[in-house]
């Protein structure tokens, strides 16, 4: 993205809202080296998307839409969900059970 579309980003957030933080130059400059990897037209959709959504200005992260991933510890498992389901119900031990292999 350019400068000249970065200015259009941040009158875009101006327009919208009152507390924009993009209000010195020192912090124009470094909003854009955080966003200026990014396109213009999807900074632009998330800044409209964000407006549509919330009252309050968006962050670098809700316009980069960015979001760091939470611990998951969970490992998802591919199995015959009609023997899962009756080794629930107790008509077909659980022993019989065996994750489905993708070929």
């Amino acid at each position: 993205m350019t400068r000249e579309e970065f200015k259009n980003i941040v009158k875009a957030m101006r327009g919208a809202y009152t507390g924009c933080p993009v209000t010195t130059q020192q912090i124009f400059d470094e909003w854009y080296m955080m966003l200026a990897d990014m396109d213009y037209k999807t900074v632009s959709k998330n800044l409209m998307k964000h407006i549509r959504t919330s009252k309050y200005a968006p962050t670098i992260a809700e316009l980069r839409q960015e979001q760091v991933a939470g611990f998951c510890n969970f490992t998802s498992r591919n199995y015959d969900m009609r023997k899962l389901e009756l080794a629930m119900l107790g008509i077909q031990p659980a022993r019989l059970i065996e994750e489905v292999k993708e070929k």
